[in-house]
């Protein structure tokens, strides 16, 4: 009789430590991450202040009107060849993981001499003859320029653009690797795998945008411009970009100070968006 009773009154005591036990660790659990969310918070919240700081170019220290940001970076390049001088851009972005990055075509009001150096993956020599004015001799060819890349005998960095005739879409897998990372693989998707020459001719011919990182690169002309050409090119671009940007995204793109400057001048903050 001792026995029976005695047992029923250990066991609940051993479940009553345990449960206790476990109770114990389930609150410093809940406490670590509660106090793992709240520095969280904090570091978002740091970020995003940082962030509104880039939004407003007035308050930054290097912030000037076009036309005295201009004025100030000719004045750096004094004695320098006017046309061999470029007035370059850099536009931070901002993106969500999974955001897409801004890639835009557009046709400048006041082209800029850029040096392209495109490929061209096609069998067609009628292909060739026709796009020579636009593509090297040497930047053409099937399966043996492929070959080429994959021996290392050519470089993706080397060159601006890529693009292949349909008849060469099963044989571009071979240097997707090679090609890709330079983001110079054709495709379809992108519109540079095509028979319609119109199509290449025309991308060729336009002034591409292209965001490397958190950052978009641009020239928008050369000391020769006049205030107004430069200004225009930058509206251009501003609009291209910003066409670029949907507001109602799930995947947030933000943009930040824009610098405008020359081989020798200072990184002037302008208004990008306003011009």
């Amino acid at each position: 009789m001792l026995r029976s009773v005695s047992s029923p009154l250990r066991q609940p005591m051993v479940l009553l430590r345990i449960s206790t036990r476990f109770v114990s660790y389930d609150k410093e659990s809940k406490t670590l991450l509660h106090q793992e969310r709240g520095r969280e918070k904090k570091r978002r919240l740091r970020k995003e202040l940082k962030f509104n700081a880039l939004e407003n170019p007035a308050e930054h220290p290097l912030h000037m009107d076009i036309a005295t940001a201009l004025n100030t970076i000719r004045s750096f390049e004094l004695g320098k060849p006017l046309k061999k001088t470029n007035i370059t851009c850099s536009l931070y972005a901002r993106q969500e993981q999974g955001a897409a990055p801004i890639n835009a075509n557009l046709n400048l009001p006041f082209p800029v001499n850029k040096k392209n150096n495109p490929l061209l993956f096609t069998t067609h020599q009628g292909v060739m003859e026709e796009l020579e004015s636009l593509i090297p001799r040497e930047n053409m060819g099937g399966k043996e320029l492929l070959d080429r890349f994959i021996n290392q005998e050519l470089l993706p960095g080397d060159f601006t653009h890529a693009f292949a005739t349909c008849e060469m879409e099963p044989h571009l897998k071979s240097v997707s690797r090679i090609l890709g990372p330079a983001k110079l693989q054709p495709t379809k998707k992108k519109g540079t795998v095509t028979d319609d020459l119109s199509v290449i001719r025309n991308i060729l011919s336009s002034y591409q945008i292209k965001q490397r990182d958190f950052h978009i690169s641009f020239t928008a002309g050369d000391c020769s411009f006049s205030d107004f050409q430069i200004i225009s090119n930058l509206k251009a671009i501003s609009d291209a970009i910003y066409r670029q940007i949907d507001p109602k995204a799930s995947k947030k793109t933000r943009l930040g100070h824009c610098f405008i400057t020359s081989a020798n001048s200072p990184g002037l903050v302008i208004d990008f968006k306003n011009e």
